[in-house]
């Protein structure tokens, strides 16, 4: 006569995912009650702390929402501001990191620029255009800080474009300058796994030693490391009389070349924020 399964507890880590969330569905409080009952009573149970991460932990996209808001809070020293605009622009990057197969049917990224038909890719990075001060700096700064904290897969390092520039002109005054150090910051860009620059076309020119188009170079490095996925956040086309998502992509191939240009189809996948200035 066959037995009936015996329910096994959650992982510790599961347990405080959990933990993080003032409600939970009837599964989840039986999970906690099962990991809660296994543990030796006298034992306290460890606080959420940075650790590696399990991977018996889905990360579903109810999941990313609920611990993004909670952070994006923290980060920008204010609450999200819900409206139908804002929830609308940050769906499909909630989807997109989650790996969620409803990405791959978004509207809105399903456009046609020209004679490029775009088609969303989970293995495409974001270049997110939109308006000036509508989130998308804030958003991004979340995503990332959550990411670090939890040391999630989908981790990925930050920059400020012309922070970028004003560090590459740094190793040139340097004293202890060695022309290694430029091989470096090159390498250092061009092979992280994940790869945010911020603010991307407002950046000057870098001077060390000669003119340098700093982040052409690095998007055509990392255009060469196929294991590498990159983020970029852009706005429209200053002094543009509307906003354009054709005329701020031409805008890319006239800062940094045609061929940087062609790539962006190829490497991007192209996500237009809307609404209001929040500043």
């Amino acid at each position: 006569m066959a037995t009936k399964k015996q329910k096994t507890s959650i992982s510790r880590r599961e347990y405080e995912w959990l933990m993080q969330f003032k409600t939970h569905t009837s599964v989840e409080k039986e999970n906690i009650a099962l990991y809660e009952a296994s543990q030796p009573k006298s034992t306290p149970l460890i606080t959420p702390k940075r650790s590696k991460v399990n991977t018996q932990v889905v990360i579903t996209k109810s999941l990313l929402w609920r611990c993004f808001l909670p952070c994006y809070k923290i980060v920008a020293g204010k609450e999200f501001i819900q409206t139908p605009e804002t929830l609308a622009n940050i769906a499909p990057l909630v989807e997109y990191f989650a790996r969620d197969s409803n990405f791959k049917t978004r509207d809105r990224l399903l456009m046609q620029l020209g004679h490029q038909q775009l088609r969303p890719n989970l293995n495409k990075g974001l270049l997110i255009i939109g308006g000036y001060g509508n989130g998308k700096t804030t958003i991004m700064e979340t995503f990332a800080t959550l990411f670090d904290h939890y040391q999630m897969p989908m981790k990925f390092s930050s920059y400020k474009a012309h922070d970028l520039v004003t560090e590459y002109e740094r190793l040139g005054a340097d004293p202890t300058f060695l022309e290694s150090s430029k091989y470096q910051f090159y390498e250092r860009l061009s092979k992280v796994k994940g790869l945010y620059l911020d603010d991307v076309k407002k950046e000057r020119e870098a001077s060390n030693y000669g003119k340098v188009n700093l982040i052409r170079d690095i998007l055509e490095k990392r255009y060469d490391h196929k294991n590498s996925t990159t983020y970029i956040t852009c706005n429209y086309r200053d002094g543009a009389p509307c906003e354009d998502p054709e005329d701020a992509l031409a805008e890319f191939g006239e800062k940094y070349g045609g061929h940087i240009y062609d790539r962006l189809f190829e490497m991007f996948n192209i996500i237009l924020f809307k609404g209001k200035t929040f500043r």
